[in-house]
């Protein structure tokens, strides 16, 4: 009988409560498509990678229960006693522990003892410092040795191998015979055998004596190695031998750091963060960001960008991180070089057709990506399990507390994952609080509003969206040509502010200095005078100081003193500005030479002189040929496609107990879809004829690939079917519910579709 058989027979006897608990410590069995029956349920309870699952979200005591009676099992107590399990862990009672782990069904309880799984049996212990069991050990060796280690023990002598296996696996799990045996053995074998019994049960090329293996105390392994029974370890340590058990918590101090604070901080990060993403799409959205020859993100170019947006270099590798991630930035590989040229280096640009997230949504999609990221292949992502342990940990405590000491926190965190498999866990944890810090998850050490939300899907679109309306809309303006936005400025402001102007701090307040360049940059991207200051009030506390009013206007009235022309190149003028022009120390390498009053032709491109041209000083602008302006490009195409909010429709989590009443109420097996049976009963469908093509859709259908049909004038994207009769009952992949579809109405597309159903 196979793990899924037995859970099955478990499953069906259990009430809706009983189930209900069941499914929800282990949700990943109602994953879509959620299971029709319990037999589906067993299935996916007894795969590796839901086990795998439920033991990395085992706390240590459950974890070191399950140890124990997994220790059992292989020194032959099948069941194994709830008594022996206590006696190993050194505890009066683990009743209630073994019933939480037969509610995440990695076990069950009889009356004989408790039953594990089969794929929860092991057969090595090194963790615990000890070896495999005698029975595995000595089942490798042959008939002759085995006789010989029974002669040797003083036990019965017969010539069937599995009688003398059966009484040396009695006489060593004896353990006081074993140890009165050992007080015989010479003191040079006695010294060897309690060193490895103290936690090295296996050992290479170890140069041994014959007596411990005469007397079945060490055994030669297939793999050449020198192991320890673990009967005998257990034996050498003595009869009060226990195991690691830590029942507790361990202790850890709460700050209280206020509420109110937390949240500010909070607020304060999240929208400094919006608006490094912000600036990373626009200044991707104008080159795109050039990336290592491996695809990665360079230490140099987060350098750069953190010194252009006044960022901090974590800040930018976390916000190209989570915007990638979330599809706004996409990896553009180059094409292959052509013989003798250098290829490339891949990119970074955003996607033309997918319009800018507004603020709110744009915050919820950075924490759900931040939360639930994609996930690796074939690996565990330990740094998501650690945020969301965090979260939960912290979330315990009353908003505003925190647990300021990182070795502490750490050292809960362990206390409740102990099987996560990360190289540094502290440094994991430190890592998961700097970037909760940043996003606003955490503030100060505690956990703030927008994470709570995490846990609760329903508070997100209302916590991020008021968060994102605490920004400052408007800035205080200063007669030493400054701008002050005390707090975060909103999206808009601080892209204003940007343009025209440039960032000198950020903190608690940001603030923009205006100079004539800066003030340049804003007229080089098609603004005009009256615009700009017209936008600059909009965003004022109050009036415009008169300083920066003649800035602008001054700029403004200098802006396009010289034209700089596509014909490569051309500087027109006023007569007195060209002379100054091709006298000028510093343009003599553009090779200005006069051709008429107004006209200077230059030996560099136009946008070489241009550039040189505003270096020394002047304020000239580009034209094409036939004289008219040439703007940056600034307005893109419409956008035809807009990001899907991450909000609570796609996190809700599936309810337990309706899927409990459910289950029990349907049949516990269903029939299974024999391959080639689809097939024969759409052949009967379309009258014996099948396409090729409609036979393929068949086959993938039964293989658990989704298709295309028409059904009733709906079109239907299907897959994991189950034929009733002339009733086919599937899985509706747009409408994440199961269909009863009759095979007379459905008619199969000529084209599949590819979907994932990760």
């Amino acid at each position: 009988m196979t793990t899924a058989d037995e859970l099955l027979g478990r499953l069906a006897g259990l009430d809706e409560h009983a189930l209900a608990k069941i499914l929800a410590h282990r949700p990943d069995v109602l994953e879509d498509p959620w299971p029709r029956r319990l037999d589906v349920v067993a299935a996916r309870l007894a795969s590796a990678g839901s086990l795998d699952a439920a033991l990395l979200a085992l706390p240590t005591p459950l974890l070191q229960v399950l140890r124990a009676v997994q220790l059992c099992h292989a020194l032959g107590r099948q069941p194994a006693p709830l008594g022996e399990v206590a006696g190993l862990l050194g505890t009066g009672s683990v009743v209630s522990l073994v019933d939480e782990l037969a509610e995440r069904a990695l076990l069950w309880r009889d009356e004989d003892g408790v039953v594990l799984p089969e794929l929860l049996q092991r057969t090595s212990f090194a963790a615990e410092g000890l070896g495999r069991p005698v029975a595995d050990l000595l089942e490798e060796l042959g008939a002759a040795r085995l006789a010989k280690l029974s002669r040797n023990l003083g036990l019965p002598d017969t010539e069937r191998k599995a009688q003398l296996l059966a009484g040396l696996v009695h006489f060593l799990r004896d353990g006081d015979r074993v140890r009165e045996l050992f007080a015989t053995a010479p003191a040079e074998s006695r010294k060897l055998l309690l060193d490895m019994a103290g936690g090295v049960p296996e050992v290479q090329g170890l140069a041994t004596t014959g007596w411990a293996f005469d007397h079945g105390f060490l055994v030669s392994t297939y793999y050449g190695t020198i192991a320890m029974p673990i009967e005998v370890s257990l034996a050498l340590r003595g009869p009060g031998h226990q195991l690691p058990f830590t029942p507790a918590e361990p202790e850890y101090d709460v700050t209280h750091t206020g509420a109110d604070a937390a949240e500010s901080a909070s607020s304060t990060a999240a929208l400094r963060l919006l608006d490094r993403v912000s600036a990373i799409l626009d200044l991707a959205a104008a080159e795109p960001l050039p990336l290592l020859k491996d695809g990665t993100i360079g230490t140099r170019l987060i350098k750069k960008l953190a010194k252009d947006t006044g960022a901090t270099p974590a800040e930018i590798a976390l916000a190209i991180d989570l915007a990638a991630q979330a599809g706004l930035l996409l990896a553009d590989e180059p094409p292959a070089p052509r013989r003798g040229q250098k290829a490339p280096p891949p990119t970074l640009a955003t996607d033309p057709d997918l319009a800018r997230p507004e603020p709110a949504l744009l915050y919820r999609l950075l924490l759900a990506t931040w939360w639930e990221p994609a996930p690796p292949e074939f690996e565990v992502d330990v740094e998501a399990l650690v945020r969301r342990l965090l979260v939960r940990l912290l979330a315990r405590l009353a908003p505003g507390d925190a647990i300021t000491d990182l070795g502490a926190l750490t050292e809960l965190a362990r206390w409740h994952a102990p099987t996560l498999p990360a190289e540094d866990f502290a440094d994991d944890v430190r890592i998961a609080l700097e970037q909760g810090e940043l996003l606003g998850v955490f503030a100060h050490g505690a956990v703030t509003a927008a994470g709570r939300a995490l846990l609760e899907p329903d508070k997100l679109v209302e916590v991020t969206g008021e968060l994102v309306s605490r920004a400052r809309t408007t800035a205080l303006f200063g007669t030493d040509l400054t701008a002050i936005v005390p707090g975060s400025p909103d999206a808009r402001l601080a892209a204003l502010l940007d343009r025209v102007a440039d960032r000198e701090a950020q903190g608690t307040a940001t603030s923009w200095r205006f100079s004539p360049a800066s003030v340049r940059r804003a007229f080089d991207q098609g603004s005009a005078a009256a615009e700009l200051l017209e936008d600059l009030r909009s965003i004022a506390a109050g009036d415009l100081p008169q300083p920066l009013v003649y800035l602008v206007n001054d700029v403004a009235r200098r802006h396009g003193e010289a034209q700089v022309l596509d014909v490569a190149s051309v500087v027109v003028g006023e007569p007195a500005v060209l002379a100054e022009l091709a006298a000028h120390r510093k343009l003599a390498k553009l090779g200005l030479r006069a051709v008429a009053p107004t006209v200077l032709t230059s030996t560099v491109d136009a946008l070489g002189t241009l550039e040189a041209l505003r270096e020394a000083g002047y304020a000239p602008t580009r034209h094409t040929a036939d004289g008219s302006i040439v703007l940056p490009a600034r307005d893109q195409a419409e956008p035809t496609a807009a990001v899907r909010d991450p909000g609570p429709g796609d996190r809700v989590s599936p309810d337990p107990a309706g899927h409990a009443e459910r289950l029990l109420a349907a049949p516990a097996t269903g029939p299974a879809l024999l391959r080639g049976q689809l097939a024969r009963a759409m052949s009967d469908r379309y009258a014996g004829r099948l396409t090729p093509k409609q036979q393929q859709l068949c086959w993938q259908l039964e293989a658990g690939l989704p298709v295309d049909i028409a059904y009733g004038g709906e079109h239907l994207v299907i897959a994991y079917p189950e034929l009733d009769g002339d009733v086919l009952d599937v899985w509706s992949l747009g409408e994440r519910a199961y269909r009863r579809l009759e095979l007379a109405q459905v008619e199969l597309a000529q084209v599949s579709t590819a979907v994932n159903l990760a």
